[in-house]
C-alpha cells in the first residue's frame, strides 16, 4: 500500500464530522468537552537506509478540552469551500484545546476530538504548526513550504493504552464527499504508542 493511501486511511477521522459507523445526529463525543488529560506517546523514528537504527522519541499531549462539534464543522466547511488556506484560517482562529510538548517545546492543538467505540476510543489531534520535518535536512529534500500543520491520531484500548500515527508535518485537502486527504512531508507514517497518564 502507498505511503499516501496509508495515511489517508488512518488520519481521515481526524478531520471529518462522521465516522463509519456512526449515525449523523448521534452523540459523536462520549465525554464532556472539560476537563484535562494527559497522554504520553513514543514515536519510533527509523533510520533511512543504508543507516540504521530506530530512535523512540517522547511527547506529551495535554488536552484542557475537547473541541465543540460546531467549532470541528466550521473548521471542515472553511476546507471544503476555502480549501487548504480558508481551514488554515479557520483551525488558527479556534481556541486552544491544549498542547503537544516536544522537550519542552509547546504547539497548540486547535482541533482535539474523541470518539468512543465498544473496544475503547479514538483520539485526533491537529496542531496549529508543523512539529518536525522529519527528512529535511537530506540532501535533495522537498521543500517545507505549505506544511503547516501536524496529525495526531491514537487508538486507545480500555485499559488507556494503544498505537496511534503522526503526521507530524503535514497539509490537508478536501477528498470527494468522504472528508479530506492527508499530504504528510514524511515519506513513511511515523507510528507510536500511547498511554493515559494517571
Amino acid at each position: 500500500m502507498a505511503v499516501s493511501a496509508f495515511l489517508q486511511m488512518t488520519l481521515i477521522a481526524a478531520l471529518v464530522t462522521a465516522v463509519p459507523g456512526q449515525r449523523a445526529g448521534s452523540a459523536p463525543d462520549s465525554r464532556p468537552s472539560s476537563g484535562a488529560e494527559d497522554f504520553d506517546l513514543k514515536v519510533s523514528v527509523s533510520a533511512k537506509p543504508p543507516a540504521v537504527g530506530t530512535v523512540v522519541v517522547p511527547l506529551t499531549v495535554h488536552v484542557d478540552r475537547y473541541t465543540p462539534e460546531h467549532a470541528r464543522t466550521t473548521m471542515t466547511d472553511a476546507l471544503k469551500h476555502g480549501g487548504y488556506p480558508g481551514f488554515l484560517r479557520a483551525l488558527r482562529d479556534t481556541p486552544r484545546a491544549g498542547y503537544l510538548d516536544l522537550d519542552g517545546t509547546k504547539f497548540n492543538i486547535r482541533w482535539a476530538r474523541e470518539v468512543v467505540d465498544d473496544a475503547g476510543r479514538t483520539l485526533s489531534f491537529v496542531t496549529d504548526q508543523p512539529v518536525y520535518f522529519a527528512g529535511s535536512t537530506r540532501k535533495g529534500a522537498k521543500p517545507t513550504a505549505g506544511y503547516e500543520v501536524a496529525v495526531v491520531q491514537v487508538k486507545l484500548d480500555k485499559t488507556g493504552t494503544g498505537t496511534g500515527v503522526i503526521a507530524a508535518a503535514a497539509r490537508v485537502k478536501p477528498l470527494d464527499v468522504t472528508g479530506v486527504q492527508i499530504d504528510d512531508y514524511a515519506e513513511t507514517p511515523l507510528k507510536l504508542t500511547a498511554a493515559v497518564r494517571r
